[in-house]
């Protein structure tokens, strides 16, 4: 029975729902988008209930705390399309993106993602990342094609449910220790392009070569 049917009072079961959610704890999330606490915990992805944020600063004259600004890069219909920069970006399941000087491979979600471009002061940009919590059979794949051709190079998957967000990065290290330590794997087998190095989002952790190759794609 519904409330009009029952003469406009709440049935048992809705009184109940509606008492449960009055009660409710913890019901407001807050984010000062400019605190050092919000820097340190978003720079990766952080768990806001069914959702992981992170936050991308980019500034002018990058630092250790700071990504430079490049492009969003999109694999589509076997072209790297430059996706023009605008307030919210959405990016479909299973499309290959690549933020240019901020992660140094193409990655390829089982999920939606949303980025939110905010202008601060100074010439400073800030990008909030939003995606879902990572769901039972949920893959991640980081991925390298060659810049020339679209030759496939290599690619690892993880199922980030069942690893965490730990072994996500584990599992992109790994894979970056394969595509860096190895020539062969970054020479394109159709054309002979040499890819240039990847890269983790924490620049500070960046290698002579790695920096150049943050600096290049």
């Amino acid at each position: 029975m519904n409330e009009a049917a029952s003469g406009g009072r709440l049935t048992g079961e809705s009184l109940a729902l509606l008492k449960g959610l009055a009660g409710n704890k913890a019901a407001l999330l807050t984010m000062d988008l400019m605190s050092e606490e919000s820097k340190l915990r978003y720079r990766s992805f952080y768990p806001c209930g069914d959702m992981l944020v992170g936050l991308r600063y980019h500034e002018p004259n990058p630092d250790r705390k700071g990504f430079k600004m490049g492009r969003t890069l999109k694999i589509v219909d076997n072209k790297i399309v430059a996706e023009a920069r605008s307030d919210v970006q959405f990016t479909p399941p299973l499309v290959p993106h690549h933020s240019e000087h901020v992660y140094g491979f193409w990655h390829i979600n089982d999920q939606q993602e949303m980025a939110i471009n905010l202008k601060l002061d100074n010439d400073r940009r800030l990008t909030v990342l939003v995606e879902g919590f990572p769901a039972k059979g949920r893959l991640d794949r980081f991925a390298w094609f060659c810049l020339n051709c679209l030759n496939p190079l290599y690619m690892t998957q993880v199922e980030t449910a069942k690893v965490g967000l730990a072994g996500y990065y584990a599992t992109q290290e790994d894979a970056f220790e394969v595509f860096n330590g190895d020539a062969s794997v970054r020479t394109c087998s159709d054309c002979g392009t040499v890819h240039p190095m990847a890269y983790s989002i924490f620049p500070w952790k960046d290698s002579v070569e790695e920096k150049a190759a943050r600096d290049l794609w």
